[in-house]
């Protein structure tokens, strides 16, 4: 058993002692995992504003290239990972304790102290922190840069399902060129559009794809590559062959998605469950980071199911002396809302993993008169260019990748929660310009796909705020303490009064709850000699889990340095 399982399983057996326990006095300070880059809360510091970013950009030797199987990883991680968790003996004692009211699951241990994923070299706070422009979501992630005509077939493509080929531009660039499927033009490359142009603004780091349109005379084949001078050969026929299964418009055009090669040295797709061999700016398991487990609230929204290792890549960026870095990017999009790459997605994607032991199991007991959501689902759009993409059955916790996730399986509902107010960000007006990025030729395709998307993020606030209570960007401002709630701040909810625990502050004073009618409650009754106090703020009347905020003097103010959810 690994050093963190028995650590959970440690705390399990611990927590199941105290789960009934009663409350002694006033609420008890929120706690979290130590956090990189902090300063010394117990020696009553002020919180280093570097808390907000991760640094782990600095300069490196270049790690040694560290690729996993693909095969060897989905059968792990889709069979015998579930397999091993059926029979798993600390899980089960950790299922107790959960059913006790006890934490069973470890935090992530990269939020920093205002419970946020720091900006690191796997994420960039955006949108939750500056609403992006319309014009700029309208546009997509990049300036818009297409490959230069005429383009030269280097290589055919290697691995994946959708038919495709490497080539140079007349610029001399490098692009790999995915074709969407025939009868579905735009399926494929306007879904990994729109995804792509949303994943980056919440903050993930993406490849520089385009939706391209292309006819036979702008391609030529390499000369090595038509004689099969380098051990690879490519005719004339072959590029007829393949391109008979691509996707044409009414003018003949072919229907592609092309993707420029990222900068730097390519090192291969991480292990979710590790960090990355030679990476020592790699602190964190990657399913412990807050970025990753979160992530699983934005592939729901946009149902990209298919999330395993490899749609995952690693590159080495370069600096001076050959040390640099290493940047994380989400790749492939192409496999999201009713898409992928072989035409619109199979009904059950998105509802129950490729090997889905709890479902089998259910299909057994009942003799297989049980009915699954995905069968009850709409998801035929009626529109090639969207496929099988719905959001009436929907239900936001209850999205399935391909494969388990090891990130999604460590989620905690405060990483939800932080996953959620990513996606409730997002306004009406930023989501129809994403979908305006792909350009669709097809009007309904644009009209459909935003209707469903808005559904969709509201049900994921509404589920996961109701879980915990979207009290959040709390500051001090003219000695009142500010916050907003979220939930009302996008019209999910009218004006509702909030409930202020104030812990013991000293042996005279005791702990204090009060009431009040806004997000905001001035300071001017905290003891005057206390160093720090923290507060316990939750809506009235609602079981969501509360926010826990604390405040530290600053001169003659106070301003808030910690800050934990649920």
């Amino acid at each position: 058993m690994g050093r963190h399982r028995l650590l959970d399983v440690a705390r399990a057996c611990a927590c199941l002692l105290i789960a009934s326990a009663p409350a002694w006095g006033a609420p008890s300070r929120a706690t979290g995992q130590p956090l990189h880059g902090t300063a010394d809360m117990e020696n009553g510091s002020v919180i280093a504003d570097s808390t907000w970013t991760d640094h782990d950009r600095a300069a490196i030797a270049r790690p040694p290239d560290h690729d996993r199987s693909y095969w060897g990883s989905r059968f792990h991680q889709g069979i015998t990972e579930p397999i091993a968790h059926i029979f798993d003996i600390p899980d089960k004692l950790l299922w107790v304790a959960h059913l006790c009211g006890a934490p069973t699951r470890r935090e992530a241990v990269n939020a920093n102290a205002f419970d946020e994923a720091p900006n690191s070299s796997w994420f960039t706070n955006r949108n939750t922190v500056r609403a992006v422009p319309v014009d700029e979501m309208r546009r997509g992630p990049d300036p818009a840069f297409l490959p230069a005509k005429p383009w030269t077939v280097k290589h055919t493509k290697q691995g994946g399902w959708s038919p495709g080929f490497q080539i140079n531009d007349a610029a001399g660039k490098k692009w790999l060129v995915k074709l969407d499927l025939r009868g579905y033009p735009q399926l494929s490359s306007g879904a990994d559009m729109v995804a792509r142009t949303l994943l980056h603004a919440a903050g993930y780091n993406v490849p520089h794809n385009e939706p391209v349109r292309f006819v036979r005379g702008d391609l030529t084949i390499d000369p090595d590559l038509l004689s099969g001078a380098k051990g690879e050969r490519f005719t004339q026929a072959d590029l007829d062959s393949l391109l008979a299964r691509g996707a044409t418009l009414p003018g003949g055009e072919f229907v592609a998605s092309a993707s420029l090669f990222l900068p730097g040295h390519v090192l291969g797709s991480p292990n979710m469950e590790k960090t990355r061999p030679g990476d020592s700016n790699d602190w964190y398991r990657n399913d412990d980071r807050r970025e990753v487990r979160g992530l699983y609230t934005v592939c729901s929204w946009l149902n990209d199911w298919d999330t395993e290792d490899h749609q995952f890549l690693d590159t080495f960026v370069e600096g001076e002396d050959s040390l640099g870095h290493v940047e994380h990017y989400i790749l492939d999009a192409g496999s999201t809302f009713g898409a992928s790459a072989t035409g619109p997605k199979e009904l059950w994607e998105g509802y129950e993993y490729a090997v889905d032991f709890a479902w089998t199991g259910r299909r057994f007991a009942s003799l297989g008169f049980v009915q699954e959501p995905w069968r009850r689902a709409k998801q035929d759009s009626g529109i090639p260019s969207i496929g099988m993409f719905e959001s009436t059955v929907y239900e936001p916790q209850k999205f399935r990748t391909l494969v388990p996730q090891p990130a999604f399986r460590m989620m905690t509902e405060r990483d939800a929660y932080w996953g959620a107010k990513l996606v409730s960000s997002f306004s009406d007006a930023q989501i129809a310009a994403a979908v305006e990025s792909a350009h669709f030729d097809d009007p309904r395709s644009g009209a459909y796909l935003v209707a469903n998307l808005i559904v969709r993020r509201d049900k994921i606030a509404r589920y996961w705020f109701a879980r915990t209570a979207p009290l959040d960007f709390f500051h001090v401002e003219d000695g009142v303490l500010c916050f907003n709630d979220l939930a009302a701040d996008i019209g999910l909810t009218g004006n509702r009064s909030y409930d202020v625990v104030l812990e013991r502050q000293s042996a005279l004073v005791a702990a204090t709850r009060v009431r009040i009618a806004t997000p905001e409650w001035p300071l001017a009754s905290l003891d005057p000699l206390a160093a720090r106090v923290a507060l316990e703020i939750s809506i009235a009347g609602s079981h969501a889990r509360p926010a826990h905020v604390e405040l530290m003097r600053r001169g003659s103010g106070w301003k808030v340095t910690r800050v934990r959810h649920g």
